[in-house]
């Protein structure tokens, strides 16, 4: 009769010990914001396919959806399942050879990214050109799984 409390103890041990590693991976919804102001800018869901990860604008969050003053290929469409990030793979703790796209200029970057260490909520993302020493870095918010549904 022991045995049986004994396992379900140890069971639910094992499950809240496992749960934060569940909890660490860069895929699920974002929410990118703007660098000025903090505020959020779009929905982005990053998720696998195949071997690498990808993402995808699920919304905008101004303007109805619709992308005002961007590249000619952007402008003035609602930017809903927009493929703008491709092609990152696993390397330790953080995710390399990814490319992201600019709605605003257009512009294909390389790009990296991780969790910031010891806040799986703020996403670390880096694009830039050959050097990434030249580049620019954003941090996303981890959002809430109904914003990309």
């Amino acid at each position: 009769m022991t045995r049986l409390p004994l396992r379900a103890v140890f069971a639910l041990a094992l499950a809240l010990l496992a749960a934060p590693a569940f909890a660490q991976t860069v895929t699920g919804c974002w929410a990118s914001v703007d660098d000025d102001d903090g505020t959020v800018k779009s929905y982005v869901k990053i998720y696998p396919q195949g071997n690498t990860l990808v993402g995808d604008i699920v919304r905008l969050t101004n303007n109805g959806g619709r992308c005002e003053d961007c590249a000619d290929g952007f402008n003035g469409r609602v930017l809903r399942n927009e493929r703008i990030m491709s092609g990152f793979t696993r390397d330790g703790d953080g995710y390399e050879g990814g490319r992201i796209i600019d709605p605003k200029s257009g512009r294909t970057y390389n790009a990296v990214m991780n969790l910031v260490e010891g806040n799986a909520d703020r996403l670390y993302l880096r694009g830039y050109l050959g050097v990434r020493a030249l580049g620019r870095t954003q941090y996303w918010r981890r959002a809430a799984a109904s914003n990309c549904s």
